[in-house]
């Protein structure tokens, strides 16, 4: 019997000293490292995005700022519904949400014990029904937040951009390094090219847990620092007039100053409303989005088109540089130019008849520019083209933008495996064949007249805030000599005088100098172009518009840059842009 008590006590006071030494381990040779566990498995941190910095046009109006919004912020390790043994598809009916949806946002934060967004932007209806389920869910929060938000929906859509989730392609990036899965990431616009000013600077708030993950106290909190100002050369008024104007024709309108290559107004048709990008998108949505109207295509920058006869601006100041014609040069028209069995025909199939070069300028006659076309030569005119900045990218600060195609006999060769015949260089000086032009690339082509000789750089940015306001725009002189500006200039003035083709358009108020264009395109009616620029003698505003398949430029572009003129220049205009 004693000798079983001995060996009793004996086991005991092993075991004793057995938990005696595990102690001594947890609290001394590890309690640093345990309090540490402790405190992370006690302490969460909810992250606050940082408002994004707000947009103005050129006199301060509101173009994206943001709004209060509720955000569901979840930490994926401590998911629980009570009384329900699938708590993703529990969240997912309390959310509103598919439940891959869910899924695939708990995947992005797994292992880790910080929470992660689920919805950025949570409807009263869903907010409420998370406040009902409270008591029953956990490591699910409710954050308010700041959401971007365009107060104007779809109006400069295209400029602006939008922000969406960061996807795993952003996240590959080398300047992406410090972002995670998501984050909110400007797409498109200026909302991409300036993400790095107005992203601003997240904080959030440190909170204590209990046993169940349910929130106990706020122990601190770092406020976010919002993203900086940003203002835009565009003019609020004048966006909204053009976008009216070109209405739901596909299409695009550019008004930009001819001096500085600011852009008041930068409009492409079919539009989008940035603002869907900020919740989930549906399907039919979706659909949209990404159908064959190709909503989200900003056609003034990334659009490619035949110019059709606002290339004639091209080929006049070629032929007037290289001493093929001077104004005073008469050439007749008998309704087409013939190379053997091949002819180009003159739009007005009856000719012209006898005419100079202003008259033939003013109506457009397809005759006299082949035949300057024929005199000045395929590279020539490639040159010239490229000295007016087509087929290169113009350098405007929003990053969808094309370079457009001017062919050259080479590139013809190399590409198509044949040679260059005249009648390519016939129609390459009427704006067909294989030349493709943005209706940006245009309107910078016909700034070189207006503003005597200098190819500027568009741009939408004016200043950023915290750095010094400073020019941001770059010009280089064309070369062209005095009297080829001065002839252009007359021409395009002649082009809206009585006898010219966009004469409909004249204005008692203001003179306009300008060019029409119908251009032939594949699948459908010629595109329909007008070019030009007012104060015809002070130049303050060139304006060019795009209609695909519109038809004649003078019937369909035309006016829309007469109203888009009027908006900027006629007292009446001017006072009707402000009521609005």
């Amino acid at each position: 019997m004693a000798r079983r008590l001995m060996l009793f006590r004996a086991v005991m006071a092993l075991a004793f000293a057995l938990i005696l030494l595990r102690l001594l381990q947890l609290q001394v040779l590890e309690g640093r490292q345990n309090r540490r566990f402790a405190e992370e498995n006690r302490i969460r941190v909810l992250p606050r995005t940082a408002p994004r910095g707000p947009i103005y046009d050129r006199h301060g109006r509101l173009l994206a700022g943001s709004r209060l919004s509720f955000a569901v912020r979840v930490v994926p390790e401590e998911l629980r519904v009570a009384g329900s043994p699938d708590a993703v598809g529990a969240l997912a009916d309390l959310l509103g949400l598919a439940r891959p949806e869910v899924e695939a946002a708990l995947q992005r934060g797994e292992g880790r014990r910080a929470a992660i967004g689920l919805l950025s932007h949570a409807d009263p209806e869903t907010v409420a029904r998370l406040e009902e389920h409270a008591l029953y869910l956990t490591g699910v929060t409710v954050v308010a937040d700041a959401a971007r938000h365009y107060p104007h929906g779809s109006l400069a859509a295209h400029a602006l951009g939008y922000v969406r989730e960061i996807g795993p392609e952003d996240l590959a990036r080398q300047e992406s390094a410090d972002r995670q899965a998501g984050d909110l990431i400007g797409k498109e616009g200026v909302e991409k090219m300036c993400e790095v000013a107005l992203r601003g600077t997240d904080g959030g708030d440190q909170i204590e847990v209990d046993a169940t993950g349910r929130v106990v106290r706020t122990l601190g909190t770092a406020p976010p620092t919002s993203g900086r100002r940003l203002r835009l050369a565009l003019d609020l008024d004048l966006q909204r007039v053009a976008e009216e104007a070109l209405g739901n024709r596909v299409g695009a309108v550019v008004a930009m100053d001819p001096r500085t290559g600011e852009l008041l107004a930068l409009a492409s048709h079919p539009c989008y409303d940035p603002n869907v990008f900020t919740r989930p998108l549906g399907r039919r949505e979706w659909q949209r989005l990404n159908g064959p109207d190709r909503p989200q295509q900003n056609r003034a920058t990334s659009g490619l088109y035949a110019p059709g006869s606002v290339f004639k601006i091209v080929t006049a100041a070629a032929a007037l540089e290289g001493g093929a014609c001077k104004e005073e040069t008469r050439f007749f028209c008998g309704g087409r130019i013939s190379l053997g069995k091949w002819s180009l025909r003159c739009w007005k199939r009856e000719g012209h008849g006898p005419l100079n070069f202003l008259q033939g300028f003013a109506q457009s006659c397809n005759v006299m520019f082949a035949t300057l076309g024929g005199r000045v030569g395929a590279e020539k005119l490639a040159e010239m083209a490229r000295r007016f900045g087509l087929g290169e990218r113009t350098g405007i600060d929003v990053p969808e933008e094309s370079r457009g195609l001017i062919p050259t006999e080479a590139w013809k060769r190399d590409r198509r495996h044949e040679p260059w015949y005249a009648g390519d260089t016939y129609q390459m000086a009427i704006g067909q064949g294989d030349t493709l032009v943005t209706p940006l690339q245009v309107a910078r082509e016909v700034a070189v007249v207006a503003n005597g000789g200098w190819l500027v750089q568009p741009h939408l940015l004016v200043s950023v805030e915290g750095e010094a306001e400073q020019p941001r725009w770059e010009r280089r002189s064309v070369g062209l000599r005095p009297e080829t500006l001065a002839a252009l200039r007359a021409g395009m003035e002649a082009v809206v005088a009585p006898g010219g083709t966009a004469h409909s358009i004249a204005s008692p108020e203001y003179a306009i100098a300008g060019k029409t264009g119908t251009a032939e395109a594949t699948g459908g009616e010629p595109h329909a172009w007008f070019a030009g620029y007012a104060p015809a003698e002070d130049p303050r505003l060139v304006v060019v518009a795009l209609v695909e398949h519109g038809g004649h430029g003078s019937a369909t572009a035309a006016p829309i840059a007469r109203r888009v003129f009027d908006a900027a220049l006629s007292p009446a205009g001017r006072r009707a842009g402000a009521q609005e």
